[in-house]
């Protein structure tokens, strides 16, 4: 079982944010000598206790700053882009690291101000053509747009092979069922709406086909995500995944965004005490002891037949987080390559 990490640079309360890209970059570094696969970056704009607008410039650095681990940008929204554009950025990063740069594709809102401001006409309404934008985007990744492309004539390096490794973000069957058709790597999210993980992974095995893309592959390549807080034991999990839950309860179901991390202590004040974790068969954290944890992952992974496992910390502390990651490793025999 391979494990990786998708890294949202929260802010660790009391620093900038700038101590927290340079954290980041020590993690990564942390989790290539702890034997993770990939260390992915997450794009968020205009959330106060982030601090990674373009993670395509953060990816540069980190991958600068490591050897053998695979290094992504997890992932680019490209409802936000010109697929021509986000391709350049993708293919520079996957020309100066060869073999070792993964991008997501994603799509989401940042809210109505961010979402205007990332727009080059501000008074025009964003189609919905993000199935059009993905292959487009995919077959810049490889210079081979279809024949009929208007842009069949112009390219990004072509001089060098096709890449990076491009991944299509799930949370959603019909989304799995797209990445299948294309030919493109499945990341599934089981923290949007958890439940849906199972579903997701079945329809993206039971449709894949090779890809026409020179970008794609020829089998199924899957990963699933999860928000994990792993703990010496139960009491401790439940404790510091409190910043975590309070943070998503706040913004999704209370429309509230904090300007900062909260502490746990703050964080138990705020929704009324520690919450125990969830019990249900797919939970949107998976919070636990060592063997709690394993147990958990160990179910999904039956379920869905995942040889991946992407994690997401949420913890208001940098030495926490790197805590985190050594007892998980532990947990499951990681070992550096």
């Amino acid at each position: 079982m391979k494990f990786s990490i998708l890294d949202p640079v929260q802010i660790p309360v009391g620093q900038t944010s700038g101590e927290a890209m340079r954290g980041s970059i020590a993690l990564a570094q942390a989790a290539e000598r702890l034997g993770y696969h990939r260390y992915w970056l997450v794009e968020h704009h205009d959330v106060a206790y982030e601090a990674n607008p373009a993670p395509e410039v953060l990816a540069t650095v980190i991958a600068c700053a490591t050897n053998s681990i695979r290094v992504g940008l997890g992932g680019v929204l490209l409802n936000h882009y010109s697929p021509y554009k986000a391709a350049e950025a993708a293919r520079t990063l996957g020309v100066l690291f060869p073999g070792r740069i993964d991008v997501g594709i994603g799509r989401s809102t940042a809210g109505p101000n961010a979402d205007t401001a990332l727009k080059r006409h501000r008074d025009v309404e964003t189609p919905d053509d993000h199935d059009s934008q993905t292959e487009e985007f995919v077959g810049w990744l490889g210079n081979d747009l279809p024949a009929g492309s208007s842009f069949r004539s112009i390219g990004i390096m072509p001089d060098e092979a096709a890449g990076p490794h491009p991944w299509v973000l799930a949370a959603t069957q019909g989304t799995a069922v797209r990445a299948a058709r294309l030919g493109l790597p499945l990341a599934c999210s089981a923290f949007h709406v958890p439940e849906n993980a199972p579903g997701a992974f079945k329809a993206y095995l039971d449709n894949f086909r090779p890809s026409r893309f020179a970008a794609g592959v020829s089998k199924p390549e899957t990963l699933l995500a999860i928000r994990l807080i792993i703990g010496e034991t139960q009491e401790e999990a439940e404790r510091l995944a409190m910043p975590m839950r309070a943070l998503f309860k706040l913004r999704r179901k209370d429309n509230l965004m904090l300007d900062k991390m909260p502490t746990p202590d703050e964080a138990i004040a705020l929704m009324g005490g520690v919450l125990p974790a969830e019990d249900a068969a797919w939970p949107a954290y998976v919070v636990g002891s060592p063997e709690r944890v394993q147990a958990t992952i160990a179910r999904m992974v039956a379920v869905t037949g995942a040889s991946e496992i992407m994690v997401q910390d949420v913890l208001h502390d940098q030495e926490l987080r790197l805590r985190n990651y050594e007892l998980l490793a532990r947990t499951f025999g990681l070992r550096a390559a």
